[in-house]
């Protein structure tokens, strides 16, 4: 899938590219959506945010930021980011394996 005008500012090819867009991806242990379809991510203008999935955890989304590579963990009460893995293949391996958290 190419990747639509609005989110080539973030560095998102593999989310188009892999098939995450399309499928997001269930962990089936924390019954999150760890990773969701684009029909159900968002992007934060005012903090230059494309959301592509969810910790499961106080309102904590992953996503991508523009100038910057790989996932982000943003912590909306401390309106801070925290760098999570380089792609969203690795997001999804640590985040579901627990090698990953916040």
């Amino acid at each position: 899938m190419s990747i639509p005008e609005e989110y080539r500012p973030f560095a998102c090819r593999e989310y188009f590219e892999d098939g995450w867009s399309a499928q997001g991806h269930f962990d089936e242990d924390s019954q999150t959506l760890v990773i969701v379809p684009l029909d159900r991510s968002y992007v934060a203008s005012e903090i230059s945010f494309f959301a592509i999935g969810r910790s499961g955890l106080g309102g904590i989304d992953f996503g991508f930021r523009i100038g910057h590579q790989g996932l982000w963990a943003y912590h909306p009460i401390d309106q801070e980011f925290q760098f999570m893995a380089p792609t969203v293949a690795a997001l999804v391996e640590g985040w579901c394996s627990g090698k990953l958290s916040i």
